[in-house]
């Protein structure tokens, strides 16, 4: 049974402005229309948002990255170069609760479509911004990528094997990052506004959720000196922690703390080694981690992946093979939580999305709308703002929307 319209959708009510594009604010974006807000998501003349075009992988011609980060959205296409497009955005801003951009730093300003504009004609807006490297410094006009930040922060010089070259993350864990805080500062602006009536300037930028990312490790730099180096699947700080071989794949095993390692011994038929000295704490272990591994990995070799995850998980010691993204689809787990859901969508047949990883009295989503075709509702919020058919045609043939 679907529960989804029993539970009270939190940001009913709530209009969002939505002028970023990439992955960053769309997913930001989406969240906070999962949560049942009004999203207008504005898109240039021509091809929209650059995730349009991000393919492979494509889904019936529809970009897969795009279709992931744009769910329960209106798109409108609307020329922000001309000086009419950029007073119909102001105009949509006037009568909105949350304005989301990704622009260069003071790109928005020159159109009139800056902070302290937008506050002077809506004093309860929530305006939020994502950059690359802050609106603020001396690299605050650089432009950046997720990529750019990870190398640029020391986060891709961590990842990899020792003796290898830096790798970056197989996930957009800064993009993704700053699209939470953005919605976790949109969620205490409005706790804000409902108490004193007042806007808020929330910011944050791919740097700072990068350097957030790193908060222990750079604790660790700050006390000891010592910069992290990469370290392939090991941590610096616990032992055993990685990955192993077994006989038809490799398996991830936590150690985590002493009595999980001497469940993992035991497990492993080698118990002597809870009570060797090299090992009897999580710092001994770190200091002979390569002994320690030269002793396990012969035992891992003795069994399959599923083997050792039978026996380990008898014995409570955390641990994983390493799977494929096809595994997890098709894994009990995911279908008995209900993470991927159907989204109806008029090209692409049999659309699943992955859903809001939370629940709130067992509901996701409170609603799922497809990913919208591009300018698919720009009729619709312009005669929103009153505008005739008349005077939507003849933006159209001027080209201010599309």
């Amino acid at each position: 049974m679907d529960d989804s319209h029993s539970v009270p959708a939190p940001l009913a009510g709530l209009r969002v402005l939505d002028l970023t594009r990439n992955l960053a604010g769309p997913f930001c974006t989406m969240i906070l229309g999962d949560l049942g807000a009004d999203v207008i998501k504005i898109e240039q003349p021509g091809s929209g948002d650059d995730t349009r075009t991000w393919t492979p992988p494509a889904w019936q011609g529809e970009s897969a990255t795009f279709l992931s980060a744009n769910r329960n959205k209106r798109s409108v296409v609307i020329d922000l170069n001309q000086p009419d497009g950029a007073w119909l955005v102001r105009d949509l801003a006037r009568r909105a609760d949350i304005f989301v951009e990704s622009f260069k730093p003071g790109s928005l300003d020159r159109r009139g479509l800056g902070y302290d504009a937008l506050r002077a004609d809506n004093g309860g807006l929530i305006y939020c911004s994502v950059s690359a490297f802050g609106n603020v410094g001396p690299q605050r006009n650089r432009p950046g990528y997720d990529p750019v930040l990870q190398a640029h922060t020391g986060v891709m010089h961590m990842t990899g094997e020792p003796d290898q070259q830096p790798v970056r993350l197989g996930i957009g864990a800064m993009d993704m990052g700053a699209s939470l805080w953005l919605v976790i500062g949109v969620m205490a602006a409005l706790s804000a506004r409902a108490q004193h009536g007042r806007g808020t300037r929330i910011e944050t930028s791919l740097y700072e959720i990068a350097t957030w990312w790193l908060s222990y490790h750079m604790a660790g730099y700050l006390g000891s000196g010592v910069d992290p180096i990469r370290q392939g699947s090991r941590t610096p700080m616990i032992a055993p922690y990685e990955t192993y071989p077994t006989r038809d794949g490799i398996i991830f095993v936590a150690g985590a703390n002493d009595n999980l390692f001497r469940s993992l011994v035991e497990a492993l038929g080698l118990i002597e080694l809870a009570d060797d000295p090299r090992f009897a704490t999580n710092t001994d272990r770190v200091a002979h981690r390569d002994e320690l591994r030269a002793l396990l990995a012969p035992r891992f070799l003795a069994a399959t992946g599923v083997e050792w995850e039978t026996v380990l998980d008898r014995y409570s010691v955390p641990c994983s093979r390493v799977r494929t993204i096809a595994d997890l689809v098709a894994d009990e787990q995911m279908a008995a939580l209900g993470l991927l859901a159907r989204v109806p969508h008029p090209f692409v047949d049999d659309l699943r999305l992955v859903d809001l990883p939370m629940t709130r009295d067992s509901v996701r989503a409170n609603e799922l709308r497809p990913p919208p075709l591009l300018g698919e509702h720009t009729d619709e919020v312009l005669a929103e703002l009153g505008i005739t058919p008349a005077g939507i045609d003849d933006l159209r043939r001027r080209g201010v929307v599309a």
